[in-house]
């Protein structure tokens, strides 16, 4: 088998826009490897140094929870494995197997600088690693002021079907405050909500924790102002008037900190006052948009204010991970 991978890498989809000087670049610094069916290439908690990609086969990824071990992904032709390791210098998170005999090339720290140098490439590994994080982030339990527990997480690709039928569900004030309108929105606004980058565009979503139902969801997404990002919120109508919408600032406010974010704007109904007022308890500073809109300006550290101390940290070094893994903040940091 020839030892050079650089016809290998030349045929991989993300790698189609890169010069031949980076591919070049890229293929000295790896190496073509075939593995048999069952071959373990990490296990979970080993130290990582080198990163997968595949060119062939498939390879299954599984985590462990204690008890068992439960299958997280299967890895096919170009997919990349193993560098949320490296982008984080932190032991590995899963075992991968191979389900076949798969054909690999494999670099370590410097190919995966290398490989991130090309833009396309880039932009791959940045949604791979970020939406990773993002479905291991522990949910955190946070009390509303009723007394029952709900459970933040990010807002993952899988929420899809979900978010669509809560969006559905909601009745023609819910969607005319939150979208303007007293129809729902169409299919590709919706694929909006849900297709986020967690950096540029975050999104958490609040759950019952006994039920597993989803009860409200807070975004931010960057706007071309510097340090600016506009946020929105959508909460179910059984569970409007709990003090979610507080929460949900807080929350968003903690992640777009995170990601650099200082200031968020919300356009809100005039009539909103619910709203308005949960703006109010930040210091929002409020300016006439357009007849019957009104722009709400606050300081997101100001927002992250509204949940207790230990929350805030709780959700800061959930986040954390995530929003520098999708910047690539991890790799200059390593540098």
């Amino acid at each position: 088998m020839p030892q050079d991978p650089s016809a290998a890498l030349s045929n991989l989809e993300m790698l189609s826009e890169a010069t031949s000087d980076e591919v070049a670049l890229l293929s000295s610094l790896m190496t073509l490897e075939a593995v048999p069916a069952g071959f373990e290439l990490s296990r979970q908690g080993d130290k990582g140094d080198r990163f997968w990609v595949v060119m062939a086969g498939t390879l299954e990824v599984t985590m462990s929870t204690g008890k068992a071990d439960r299958r997280i992904a299967v890895a096919a032709q170009g997919a990349i494995l193993g560098e949320l390791s490296l982008l984080r210098d932190a032991p590995r998170s899963a075992t991968i197997r191979a389900l076949e005999d798969c054909l690999l090339v494999s670099g370590g720290p410097d190919a995966l600088e290398a490989l991130i140098d090309i833009e396309s490439a880039r932009q791959r590994i940045q949604a791979m690693a970020s939406t990773r994080l993002a479905e291991d982030c522990r949910p955190i339990p946070v009390t509303l002021r009723d007394g029952q527990s709900v459970l933040l997480r990010p807002l993952l690709p899988t929420d899809r079907a979900n978010l669509t039928d809560a969006i559905r569900n909601l009745s023609a004030e819910s969607l005319r405050r939150r979208f303007f309108s007293p129809t729902p929105p169409s299919q590709k606004l919706i694929d909006y909500l849900v297709d986020i980058d967690f950096v540029d565009h975050f999104a958490w979503v609040a759950i019952d924790s006994a039920t597993g139902e989803g009860m409200a969801t807070a975004r931010y997404v960057r706007t071309a102002v510097r340090g600016q990002a506009e946020i929105a919120f959508t909460t179910t109508d059984s569970n409007q008037g709990r003090g979610l919408g507080t929460v949900m600032l807080g929350a968003i406010g903690v992640a777009a900190t995170q990601a650099g974010v200082d200031r968020l704007v919300a356009h809100v109904l005039d009539d909103n006052t619910a709203m308005r007022a949960v703006f109010a308890k930040a210091d929002g500073v409020t300016s006439r948009d357009e007849p019957g809109v009104v722009s709400v300006s606050i300081e997101s550290v100001k927002a992250a204010s509204l949940l207790e101390p230990e929350i805030r940290t709780e959700i800061a070094d959930s986040v954390r991970d995530i929003v520098t893994a999708a910047s690539l903040a991890l790799v200059e940091a390593s540098d």
